[in-house]
């Protein structure tokens, strides 16, 4: 009798609600699109169920602007992140610290007041951020799910190629082409999959690669180096797609800091030069390819093109002295900012997450958020400890995930929620590697990743 695993059996699932999507959002068929909508809620509810959430919802995420009915309207991946808090709340409520309720209610009072008093409405995305901040830290309970990080990421990579390899070819049909901007740079194609702005797009991929590279490290399975090496050659591609310079940026960091993490460590040397060789196949690889070589090309042209600071971050520097001068004009905005509402300076975005931390909370709501997120984090990595030769590993994990934030503003996103999560459940696996080794954490840490692999 054949077993199919947990685990593959959603993966499919995903792939047929995602094609099932984008042939609604083709045809232009509010029927069959009601349909699909409605059943992703219930693979989404299921997932819950299963304490499979997260890897659907990160497949999902880069296809967030189609899951709804018509542009400008709610997506429905809101929607789900309603319905796994809620699944999470009532099953795993008793298990979890609550301490992160008492910074995250002073938050939610606090920009409330704001709000009130500059006359602001409290929109969905607040009400949104409010929810999130009393009951995101529920989701602890898919630590001990029924997957490892490699699944994880082997999710994440899926549905951003997914994503940005059928958004070209879609890309001539109006009902859907609604959904994907376009942008041109010396006479080359931005794409950015579904999800609107290139620079956005690619911090779901330097995420992703980031991941992808610390299992690179830590894994001894040749069937699995080779899906590792895969997913490393996929998501530079459909990070050349985008022509972002940002994404080469995080990118050569990212190769310096796996480079300097292999070469360093303690282990046999014919692994290292495995690995490496591999590396090398794969940069041989990518230069020499056509469809890998004009888009390198012209991404390398962008750079020569600056001639200044503000030229090399594309006019980023003048807007966050705009936003600077704004803060420190105002001594209410310094302290208390504009409570969490999507105002801007002069009609743009700050283009820098901690600037608009500050913008939209102020220093008060930061250093609350920052109380609440230590909280989450102690929630989420209960019983985890680190060794010091893991940080250059670390450094990997957030220079990919977190590095492109001082580039971009991402306090209104799902991302600045879910990132956070794939990066502890990283740390879950970096923590469950120390186990082979030394009994210094406790062994709750990914014990479900043996026992899954007896299914």
């Amino acid at each position: 009798m054949i077993t199919i695993r947990s685990k593959s059996l959603f993966l499919c699932a995903c792939f047929i609600e995602a094609l099932w999507l984008l042939l609604a959002q083709t045809l232009g068929s509010t029927l069959l699109l009601l349909a699909c909508l409605a059943c992703f809620l219930a693979l989404v509810l299921w997932a819950a169920i299963c304490n499979m959430a997260v890897p659907v919802l990160l497949f999902f995420l880069p296809f967030s602007s189609l899951l709804k009915i018509r542009p400008g309207t709610i997506t429905f991946f809101t929607l789900a992140l309603l319905v796994v808090y809620a699944v999470y709340t009532v099953t795993g409520s008793r298990r979890v610290w609550i301490g992160h309720m008492v910074p995250a209610l002073i938050l939610i009072i606090m920009t409330a007041i704001v709000k009130t008093v500059n006359d602001y409405p409290m929109d969905n995305a607040y009400i949104l951020f409010a929810v999130t901040l009393l009951l995101v830290p529920f989701l602890t309970r898919e630590m001990s799910g029924g997957y490892d990080f490699y699944w994880l990421t082997l999710f994440f990579v899926l549905g951003i190629g997914l994503a940005a390899i059928t958004a070209p070819f879609l890309s001539a049909f109006p009902t859907i082409a609604r959904y994907i901007t376009i942008d041109a740079v010396m006479g080359v194609l931005r794409w950015s999959g579904y999800y609107g702005d290139p620079n956005f797009y690619t911090t779901h991929i330097t995420a992703a690669l980031s991941g992808v590279l610390l299992l690179l490290l830590n894994t001894k399975s040749k069937g699995r180096l080779l899906m590792l090496a895969l997913m490393v050659v996929l998501l530079v591609y459909c990070g050349l797609m985008s022509v972002s310079k940002s994404f080469l940026l995080v990118g050569v960091c990212l190769l310096l800091l796996w480079l300097a993490d292999l070469l360093l460590r303690k282990g046999k040397m014919t692994i290292k030069l495995t690995l490496v060789f591999t590396l090398l196949i794969l940069g041989a690889f990518i230069l020499s390819s056509t469809v890998f070589s004009d888009m390198f090309e012209v991404l390398l042209s962008r750079f020569g093109r600056d001639n200044n600071l503000s030229d090399f971050t594309t006019g980023r520097t003048e807007l966050w002295m705009k936003y600077l001068t704004e803060i420190f004009t105002s001594p209410a905005m310094l302290l208390f900012g504009v409570g969490y509402t999507n105002v801007t300076v002069a009609g743009e975005a700050s283009h820098n997450t901690l600037i608009q931390g500050v913008f939209q909370l102020g220093m008060v709501g930061c250093l609350t958020l920052l109380v609440w997120l230590v909280c989450y984090w102690r929630t989420l990595l209960e019983g985890i400890r680190m060794r010091w030769s893991q940080v250059p590993q670390l450094a990997i994990l957030l220079c990919g995930t977190f590095g492109p934030w001082l580039a971009l503003d991402y306090l209104f996103r799902d991302e600045f929620f879910l990132l956070p999560i794939y990066v502890c459940a990283a740390i879950y696996f970096l923590a469950q590697q120390n186990t082979e080794e030394s009994p210094l954490i406790d062994k709750k840490v990914w014990v479900h990743h043996e026992l899954s692999g007896r299914e």
